[in-house]
């Protein structure tokens, strides 16, 4: 089995518990996370074989951050040591109309503090058909952006499949460049990506599939290698209450998934991660593009029921939500 290239910066996430604000607690509990080491994670789950990559400080934080990793059976032998520090952000779970909120403290991080030529890519990439990446990476620093531009030329070299997914963070891009100088050059490599468009309702209607075909193509008109466009939609009722629906664009057709009714979410950090994962898997194990979005979806509306950075679920428990179309039937 060929492995899945996950690259992204790893993170310690600081939380106060339950729905405390920042402001109140006393104590925060400690978890470890990052949208691309999500994903791993995820992909780990559903039984392919995985290879994250990243560049961290040796100490006990990192130790423990690795076992965390390797209990999911994500593979961390291709990580680099080196640099002074892990990045972390706190999380605050908002409620009802309080929305939730993310600090982050990622400044003069390992991955921040990154160059190119660091990392092997030659090597790293040598029994790999797969490379995924996110938005947030470039957004850390230019380092960051090179060492990533680095890898996607090797990978593109190599004949692998790119994913990507765009998550801008708005709050990170702070190194002297914004994001739409940057990206671009970037998304030039990708195979596989996420797109979004303001205009697009989350009620289901004969418009939508037109909005996402439009934006599909066009996003296919600028980025020539970019065979699949996957949009999610969410509808924000109050923090704790959102619909959640996607669709998938192969350059012909658009095809919708179901959409959720996610009433009372337990933790939407790493929804979209979810996701992702979850399309990376059924675009390479499952029958078709339908079947791809309905699972990408249904796992992503299980993450919004896990406390936590990772979706902690299997292929099955995905499957066994579709058929019963999330209602949270017992399993006995």
């Amino acid at each position: 089995m060929k492995k899945i290239v996950s690259f992204g910066e790893l993170l310690i996430r600081l939380s106060s518990p339950g729905y405390l604000r920042l402001t109140q607690t006393k104590s925060l509990n400690i978890d470890f996370g990052g949208a691309e080491a999500n994903v791993a994670v995820s992909l780990a789950q559903f039984g392919d074989k995985v290879s994250y990559v990243t560049r961290v400080p040796e100490n006990d934080m990192v130790t423990s951050a690795i076992q965390h990793l390797n209990s999911f059976k994500v593979g961390t032998d291709d990580i680099l040591y080196g640099g002074d520090r892990m990045g972390l952000y706190y999380y605050e779970n908002g409620a009802v109309g309080r929305a939730s909120k993310v600090v982050y403290d990622r400044n003069y991080s390992s991955t921040a503090t990154l160059t190119k030529g660091m990392f092997d890519w030659d090597e790293i990439l040598k029994d790999a058909d797969w490379f995924h990446w996110s938005g947030i990476t470039p957004a850390v620093s230019e380092g960051a952006t090179e060492a990533l531009k680095e890898a996607l030329e090797f990978a593109s070299a190599k004949g692998l499949t790119i994913s990507m997914d765009y998550n801008f963070r708005g709050n990170l891009w702070k190194w002297g460049k914004e994001a739409d100088e940057v990206m671009p050059d970037l998304m030039k490599y990708n195979h596989v990506m996420s797109g979004t468009h303001p205009d697009v309702d989350v009620l289901a209607g004969p418009i939508k599939d037109e909005l996402f075909k439009i934006e599909g193509d066009k996003i296919m008109k600028e980025y020539p290698n970019c065979k699949v466009v996957v949009f999610t939609s969410r509808g924000v009722i109050s923090a704790s209450h959102n619909t959640w629906s996607g669709a998938l664009y192969d350059g012909e057709k658009v095809y919708r998934s179901t959409q959720y009714d996610l009433t009372h979410i337990i933790d939407r950090v790493g929804g979209g991660d979810s996701f992702m994962a979850a399309l990376i898997y059924g675009l390479r194990n499952l029958g078709g593009p339908q079947e791809t979005i309905d699972f990408a979806v249904a796992a992503s509306a299980i993450k919004h029921t896990v406390e936590g950075d990772q979706n902690i679920c299997t292929v099955d428990e995905v499957q066994n939500f579709i058929k019963t179309n999330g209602t949270g039937k017992i399993q006995r």
